[in-house]
């Protein structure tokens, strides 16, 4: 029998009462659970007669295999007598079909074993897909809306009116989605939502007010409070620096004024009584310093800039508690309320309509959804029959313990089943740990764990509370370090627990002394080489963004590979044996899954096998993306994101480049009429007019089979003539790529199944889904061997451990919406919203939901702590945490003047303003008034919390170097299995090198750019290539569409110059209304902008027409094609003579491009290339030269093609009219 603790004992033995287990991390509360079952078991109790709800499915037969394990064993002992052994193997029988399971499949047997009580349809079914249910919700609000639409109810238009925009009325949906799934896990959720309205009850006077009084009151005089105590640290702070030292009185006074604002509100003064005082206050002027006071100062001054920048925030502060709650005057508040309260009304009564008509559905269609369970099972156990209420006695008298795993992330609702399940007879045992409740997102209600835990505490309770705080998962510098952490920041306040002795970590097993378990923090800082060159004038978040993120994963793989390549030694407690570190020793946790693309892309490159247990979000994935950008233009083609989505995608595949020069055509416009421009433009022979023609004839027969088809066999056949399942079955993590797409179609056939009808609805469906954050698919994990690194959520991470935990990230801003959105919601102060005055269209913030706002953000970073803590706590031996920070300095100095009561813990305004994981560690870990005498900005340590502190400028490595610097400006060398294939791979030299430099494919303009002489086959210029192969010119200038400067320039008009050649006439000569005339046609198609084409020169295309050149072409033109594209496969060695690499006849390039005009004469070709260059006789000649390159080229591609070796070749310079016949090069 292992060697129990006291309190251990009293959690597994004692009975007879409730039982609170106050359970920290690596407490054995699973084990503690089941040695409870066990030992009642050993007294005779039989396993079904025993409730035991845990959190998951998971958790539940994880539960029922130990238990089943744990009976075996004690079978194959001696330790039981015969008549206990005979009882136990019963047991094993009857653990498979015991109550051990969700809270949610209890409920579901009650309702099958007793449906009849409540005249239930047993031939029910389960809605265990959220999209169904969300489907279902759809249709039933459709209804409700179309009622109140037919009615014209002045009301409900206004309802909508407040909590829509001007585009649709989604708005309201949404809230009244958001409104239910909040309220339906109240255990009265038509009087929750019928007492709405109560805290919008006001009479004359708002200080006299139920809601003023009770609520609001309290919350205000506790925020000027918490803004008081911060001011008087901050004094302490300035009387000890000389600098700083006439803040002190100013800081005095300022403390007075809001002991002035607290009275008024305490003894009731009027609303504007309070609302002028607090708009009044501000701070006296400082008075300067003296002279000596300065000399003597020295030039150290960061703690008055401290003192200073504190001063501002808390000036903030009281800002932010009048524009709250004080910003109107009382007729003005009072006059928002009473609007406020007539549209809550209405919603009251739409929400009741609402669930009316979605319970009529779901009856209609035999079904129930997650939450009807405990509803269902509540009004079930609720009900008589016969005088008795039969269902819930016979359960009463069934179970005679409930247990109750991980009591501290309940409902509501599901506290009301367990407080009906019990009596006198049957009692309950709760396991739990408050500072791990990190489900508010489902509703968890940590508030009834800590009315417990106070509750039986209490010398007079006959109930017991056990903490249970040695952890025996930990070691002891992991131990130190979070208790170091959470002794500053957690309290009642905020986290919901003082953490005090009684729950702070005890470590519960012995690390060998000379085993690493010193936990690391590093903080990457400074501008990346990347990001000095760039010009910050203009908005980089997204990329800077990025790069940071990307740096961080860069960071965290490096110093993975140098703890595996260094055999860093991992104690195994279990064993009792040091041992190397594997890869599947590593977790890395982050609070969401935004980096996991980025990660796995980069670990994938640094060869480290990695496993990730939550897959990016399903409507992030490419596939998904493409295929919904696909819906999106087939439903309407104008929508210029999905268009080029798509256009970009493999089902096209135009590369950027192409993109870019279909935009440039049609500049003006949206993409869909910037392809047509281009096809008008460039004729139906050039590759992109092919490609573009292709795609908008398959997207109008997509338009037009919609019409005709289910939207399942628009998507099937979409998947079918695209080829898309086969193409991402080929990409990395294939298998579940093609698997997303299958889910597409089944949630159109889903979608459809339930009476929904058409793309556009499918597609605003599916939009609402990633607004909600609904994530339709299943978690993804890629394909690796066992021994990789693990990748997950911190909420995917509670309940696991790993040796070596990397918390990445840190610097990450908590999310604020849940206290920031225009609607939130409360149990205990109901609704607060934002009000539309229907006059003025201004809108303007309640009392009422600013009250919430408080309390919501006060339990947002409560449960931001909790999360924190779950995320240290799953690390045996070694944390290693990870974050940024552009200016390392001040971040410090920050920390190093937090505030603190006189508990030690920091103060809440403090904590409410942390924003981060890395702050919340930082400001407790980092001593007080020491960061001069004892942090070096490189490097920081602290015995007492067992913890280093590394600042790393993130300069000194990149995912390109792959070389890290640490504090002491080392570098944390690859793999060395890494690195020697990298150098094999680098080292490797190709016989041929210069073929594989050269593409297939090349251009005439590419390949005339490369040569000084551009009739001169040397590869002068081709040190330099393209990553696509080509060979190109060394530099490009910026392309015309990025260039700020949108001035008509000479290429400008050169390119419309050429349009409107190709376009004249030719039937006869051109005269100058003649080309006036089509130059206004294509400025007013949107082919030429109007600026350029008063540029354009039609005196000289007139006179163009009436050289001799213009004359043959009007005299054959039959004969004549403009803008000729060719594509002729041609010689290289033709090509590229100095290349020794390109010799044999054999080697091959596709050479492509457009020739101004070609004439096919009967004993030979003429080509001509017009010109709008400045030239003049002085340079006339070296223009010639430039272009004969071109034109040789030209000249030997359609000598090829036409199998003519008679070709004459003209460029004809429209500036100085003016023909110039290239003679034949020897």
């Amino acid at each position: 029998m292992p060697e129990w603790t006291e309190n251990q004992k009293k959690a597994i033995f004692h009975h007879g009462h409730d039982i609170l287990v106050s359970a920290a991390a690596g407490s054995g509360k699973t084990t503690i659970l089941i040695e409870r079952i066990i030992e009642l078991l050993k007294n005779n109790e039989n396993v079904d007669n025993l409730l035991v709800a845990t959190f998951t499915d998971a958790a539940a037969k994880e539960m029922k295999d130990r238990l089943v394990t744990r009976i075996k064993e004690l079978v194959a002992s001696d330790e039981l007598d015969p008549d206990q052994k005979q009882h136990m193997q019963s047991q094993i029988y009857k653990v498979a079909v015991a109550n051990i399971s969700t809270l949610h499949a209890f409920c579901l047997s009650v309702i099958k074993n007793y449906y009849y009580v409540i005249n239930l349809d047993p031939n029910f079914r389960l809605l265990s897909d959220d999209t169904e249910t969300s489907m279902l919700k759809e249709q039933a609000f459709d209804a409700v809306r179309g009622e109140y639409y037919a009615k014209a109810d002045v009301d409900f238009l206004n309802l909508t009116d407040n909590f829509s925009n001007d585009k649709n009325d989604d708005g309201l949906e949404d809230t009244i989605f958001r409104l239910y799934d909040f309220a339906i896990t109240n255990e009265d959720t038509d009087g929750w939502l019928d007492r709405l309205v109560d805290s919008y009850d006001f009479g004359a006077s708002i200080t006299d007010s139920r809601f003023f009084v009770e609520s609001v009151k309290p919350q205000v005089i506790n925020d000027f409070k918490n803004i008081a105590n911060e001011m008087e640290s901050l004094k302490e702070i300035a009387e000890n620096d000389t600098l700083s030292k006439n803040y002190v009185t100013v800081l005095n006074n300022a403390i007075v004024s809001i002991g002035e604002i607290i009275d008024e509100i305490s003894i009731n003064e009027s609303f504007d009584q309070i609302r002028e005082t607090i708009g009044n206050f501000s701070y006296d002027r400082v008075k300067p310093l003296s002279k000596v006071d300065k000399e003597s100062a020295g030039d150290d001054n960061s703690i008055v800039e401290t003192v200073k920048k504190q001063k501002t925030d808390l000036k903030k502060q009281i800002e932010d508690i009048y524009n709250s709650y004080f910003v109107q005057d009382e007729e003005q508040t009072l006059d928002a309320i009473k609007r406020s309260k007539k549209v809550i009304e209405k919603l009251v009564e739409v929400q009741h309509a609402f669930i009316k008509e979605f319970n009529k559905i779901k009856t209609n269609n035999h079904t129930l959804d997650f939450n009807d369970l405990e509803h269902k099972a509540v009004q079930i156990l609720s009900t008589e029959v016969d005088g008795k209420k039969i269902a819930l006695e016979f359960y009463q008298n069934r179970f005679h313990e409930i247990m109750i795993d991980e009591y501290q992330d309940v409902n509501a609702m599901q506290e009301n089943i367990i407080q009906l399940l019990s009596n006198d007879e049957n009692h309950i045992f709760m396991v739990g740990d408050i500072k791990q409740s990190i489900y508010g997102f489902r509703q968890a209600a940590p508030y009834i764990f800590t009315g417990k835990y106070q509750k039986f505490q209490k010398d007079d309770n006959p109930d017991e509370l056990i903490q249970l705080s040695k952890n025996f998962r930990s070691s002891v510098g992991v131990d130190d370090f979070v208790n170091s952490i959470f002794e500053r920041i957690f309290d009642e306040n905020i986290g919901d627990i003082n953490y005090d002795k009684s729950v702070q970590l005890i470590p519960g097993t012995n690390f060998p002394e000379d085993i690493d378990s010193r936990n690391e923090m590093y903080i990457l800082s400074g501008d990346s080489e990347e990001d000095a060159d760039k010009d910050t004038s203009k908005p980089q978040l997204e990329t800077a963004n990025v790069d940071k993120r990307v740096n961080k994963i860069g960071f965290v793989a490096e110093k993975i590979q140098k703890l595996i390549d260094s055999n860093f030694q991992i104690y195994d407690a279990k064993k009792g044996i040091t041992r190397s570190l594997k890869y599947s020793d590593i977790a890395i946790l982050m609070r969401n899954k935004n980096s996991n693309t980025d990660l796995i892309s980069y670990f994938s490159k640094a060869e480290i096998p990695v496993m990730v247990t939550d897959a990016q979000n399903y409507f992030q994935t490419t596939e998904l993306q493409i295929m919904m950008a696909m819906l999106n233009i087939i439903d309407n083609p104008r929508q210029d994101i999905p268009l080029v989505a798509v256009l970009r995608s493999p089902i096209v595949g135009l590369n950027e480049e192409e993109l870019a020069e279909i935009k440039i055509v049609g500049n003006s416009t949206d993409y869909y009429t910037a392809m047509l421009q281009y096809v008008a433009s460039e004729g139906t022979k050039d590759d992109i007019s092919k490609k573009i023609i292709s795609f908008l004839e398959r997207i109008e027969g997509y338009r037009d089979f919609s019409n005709k088809n289910s939207l399942v066999k628009l998507i099937w056949k979409i998947y079918q003539d695209t080829g898309i399942l086969e193409y991402v079955a080929g990409m990395p993590g294939g298998k579940q790529r093609a698997a997303n797409l299958h889910a597409l179609y089944q949630r159109a056939n889903t979608y459809e199944k339930n009476n929904f009808m058409g793309l556009h609805k499918f597609i605003d469906f599916i939009k609402r889904m990633q607004d909600m954050d609904r994530d339709l698919s299943q978690p993804n994990s890629i394909e690796t061997t066992d021994d990789s690194v693990k990748v997950m959520t911190i909420h995917a991470s509670k309940g696991l451990e790993f040796p070596i935990v990397f918390l990445v990230n840190t610097d990450d801003e908590f999310n604020k919406k849940d206290y920031t959105a225009e609607t939130l919601y409360d149990v205990k102060s109901g609704i607060g919203i934002t009000i539309l005055d229907q006059i003025t269209r201004a809108n303007a913030r309640t009392m009422q939901r600013a009250l919430i706002s408080d309390r919501k953000q006060v339990s947002s970073v409560s449960e931001e702590m909790r999360l924190l803590y779950v995320a240290l706590t799953r690390a045996k031996q070694k944390l290693i945490l990870v974050g940024f920070n552009k200016e390392p300095e001040k971040m410090l100095s920050n920390w190093e003047h937090v505030h603190k009561n006189q508990k030690g813990v920091i103060t809440e305004g403090a904590r409410l303003a942390a924003k981060s994981y890395q702050n919340l560690i930082g400001m407790s870990i980092i001593p007080e008034n020491d960061t001069k005498n004892d942090i070096e900005l490189k490097h920081f340590s602290n015995e007492t919390s067992q913890f280093n502190l590394n600042i790393v400028n993130q300069s000194s490595f990149t995912p390109e170097t792959r070389g890290v610097s640490t504090n002491q400006g080392e570098s944390i060398p690859a793999s060395d299995i890494f690195k020697k294939s990298v150098n094999n791979i680098l080292d490797f030299k190709y016989g041929f090198e210069d073929l594989t430099k050269t593409t297939a494919y090349q251009s005439v303009s590419e390949i005339k750019g490369l040569f000084s002489d551009p009739d001169d086959n040397e590869m002068a210029r081709a040190d330099v290539l393209n990553p696509s192969g080509k060979y190109t010119a060394q530099t490009f200038g910026k392309p015309r569409f990025l260039a700020q400067n949108k001035k008509v320039n000479a290429t400008d008009v050169g390119s419309a110059t050429h349009l409107v050649l190709q376009k004249i006439s030719i039937d006869k000569q051109p005269q100058d209304s003649d080309f006036k005339n089509l130059i206004e046609k294509l400025v007013k198609d949107n082919v030429v902008d109007s600026e350029v084409a008063k540029k354009i020169d039609i005196n000289s295309l007139v006179k163009f027409y009436e050289s001799d050149l213009g004359h043959k072409i009007i005299e054959n033109k039959d004969s004549v094609s403009r803008e000729y594209p060719f594509s002729v496969l041609m010689n290289a060695d033709n090509l590229f003579n100095s290349s020794k690499d390109i010799q044999s006849t054999d080697d091959k390039i596709l050479v492509h491009g457009i020739i101004d005009g070609v004439i096919e004469l009967a004993d030979k070709i003429i080509i001509f290339d017009y010109k709008t260059d400045n030239v003049n006789s002085d340079n006339i000649e070296e223009k010639i030269e430039n272009y004969s390159g071109q034109l040789n080229l030209y000249a030997k591609a359609i000598s090829v093609i036409k199998n003519q070796p008679n070709v004459g070749k003209y460029l004809y310079f429209l500036k100085i009219n003016q023909m110039k016949e290239l003679k034949k090069k020897d």
